[in-house]
């Protein structure tokens, strides 16, 4: 039994190394100088995972150009996506749990499918509506079309629903109102489900690099994936800036995740078993 579970970490310690090799491979070209990035890609070595020089030059060179204002311009979006996104699908996923009413069951299909739509399946008639109302360009571009998501309305109607009915009930026994019922009483019991959906929807704008490029493609509204595919032309390729600045992306992006892993592990294993 001992030995089972001896060869069970092992085995287990293993895959943790082959999932971070990549990543430990990004993080130490970034500090490696331009002209040791791949000097040991063709044959394996110790100065292949261990550089033999380190330089922050490539960090350096990040702070000369648009790259701050990129990040500046994704933590902006992201967190008031965030916290939108977090009002309008709690709402959504309170009003599927608590209320009775014709058609609720078609239009929770259609709130689930549209989590499973590719996004650029829409993006010609989204890009046409935004221009219609005068957002290309904007800020309103880059976040209000990302606000609205069936994942997490699922998530918070999954959690809602596992309220007992009686709680409501003695609520609107004791006069609450519905909006008090969903602020006062249940809202702040969704803890686990609140940090699921903000840990989703911040990494989803994130990493968006498709919708900004075609809605704000504007110098003052560039993202972060943006800035960072300007290193990655192959012609003149940048790839100790392009290593650097998707180790800055990898970084910052990670740590919301460890911050909030253990609430999203608890929710999708509640929703799941559901």
């Amino acid at each position: 039994m001992k030995r089972r579970r001896i060869l069970r970490y092992v085995a287990m310690l293993a895959v943790a190394v082959l999932a971070l090799l990549p990543l430990y491979w990004l993080l130490i070209s970034s500090i490696r100088p331009a002209s040791d990035i791949f000097r040991y890609g063709g044959r394996f070595s110790w100065h292949t995972l261990i550089p033999s020089q380190l330089t922050l030059e490539n960090y350096t060179e990040l702070t000369r150009g648009d790259f701050p204002l990129a990040i500046g311009n994704s933590v902006f979006v992201s967190v008031v996506t965030v916290v939108v996104a977090l009002f309008v699908n709690s709402m959504a996923g309170f009003g599927f749990a608590a209320f009775q009413f014709r058609g609720r069951a078609t239009l929770f299909v259609l709130v689930l499918a549209s989590f499973m739509m590719p996004f650029e399946s829409i993006v010609m008639p989204l890009y046409t509506l935004i221009r219609f109302l005068g957002w290309t360009d904007s800020y309103q571009a880059l976040i209000l079309p990302e606000v609205a998501s069936g994942l997490s309305i699922f998530l918070f109607s999954q959690f809602f629903a596992a309220v007992p009915r009686e709680l409501y009930e003695a609520g609107r026994i004791d006069g609450a109102s519905w909006w008090q019922i969903y602020w006062r009483l249940v809202l702040p019991l969704s803890g686990p489900t609140i940090a699921t959906a903000a840990l989703m929807q911040f990494i989803q704008q994130w990493d968006a690099f498709f919708w900004p490029i075609v809605a704000a493609s504007s110098p003052d509204k560039v993202m972060i994936q943006v800035a960072i595919a300007r290193h990655a032309n192959m012609e003149t390729a940048n790839w100790g800036g392009l290593f650097a600045s998707a180790s800055v992306s990898v970084l910052v992006a990670a740590l919301p995740f460890l911050a909030l892993q253990r609430y999203y592990i608890r929710t999708m294993m509640h929703s799941g078993g559901k």
